[in-house]
């Protein structure tokens, strides 16, 4: 019966180090060894080795301005807005961390909006770029816009604040080195910090040079 008991012991602890051994082999094939988290990083898409301060691009296009107006009673921001940009080279990057070096690497842009007698912009901020394709790309920007439209003028739009929040959206083709198009959307609004919080939405066509 001891020898029995043994040799059942001696297949217990056999098996129980095969099974180790398996566990031990799976825990090293988990997929958060086998994936690179880098790997999952957006790829920026225009190269611009220029200092931030220097710009690296310069745009221009012409948008539909105050979309809120679309369906309004008494619309008095619809109109045509003219839009010219400028972006300079990516800001420093360089800390040893695929994720900070693309959130931390925009590039800076100052630009106008300019609305022919309804409510003009001068914004700024950063912008983001993603590869999708060769020639596509995409974008997203935030900053600030200061305007001179009415802060709180009885019947008519009003913007509340002085200085509002300014972001929006890009879809780009690049059709040479230099030239691309972009399709784009814009807002501003200060995410009710004043009263009231009437926003302006723009979309429409940019053509951009980079240098």
């Amino acid at each position: 019966m001891r020898h029995r008991d043994s040799g059942m012991s001696n297949r217990l602890a056999g098996a129980a180090v095969v099974a180790f051994a398996a566990f031990t082999q799976a825990v090293s094939f988990t997929p958060a060894a086998a994936i690179d988290p880098s790997s999952l990083v957006p790829e920026a898409y225009t190269f611009a080795p220029e200092p931030f301060w220097i710009p690296s691009e310069v745009r221009a296009g012409l948008l539909d301005h105050s979309l809120e107006d679309t369906l309004a009673v008494h619309p008095d921001e619809r109109g045509v807005a003219l839009n010219l940009e400028v972006l300079g080279g990516r800001l420093p990057g360089g800390y040893e961390n695929s994720i900070l070096d693309f959130l931390l690497t925009p590039r800076p842009h100052l630009g106008t909006n300019i609305a022919f007698g309804k409510t003009d912009q001068l914004y700024w901020g950063v912008t983001w770029d993603v590869k999708l394709f060769d020639r596509t790309f995409a974008e997203a920007f935030f900053g600030g816009a200061a305007h001179d439209g009415p802060l709180d003028t009885p019947g008519r739009s009003s913007y509340g604040c002085q200085v509002n929040f300014h972001e929006g959206l890009s879809l780009g083709y690049s059709l040479t080195q230099e030239w691309r198009l972009m399709a784009e959307i814009d807002h501003m609004s200060n995410a009710n910090l004043c009263t009231p919080n009437r926003g302006i939405t723009n979309t429409g066509l940019r053509i951009g040079y980079l240098f």
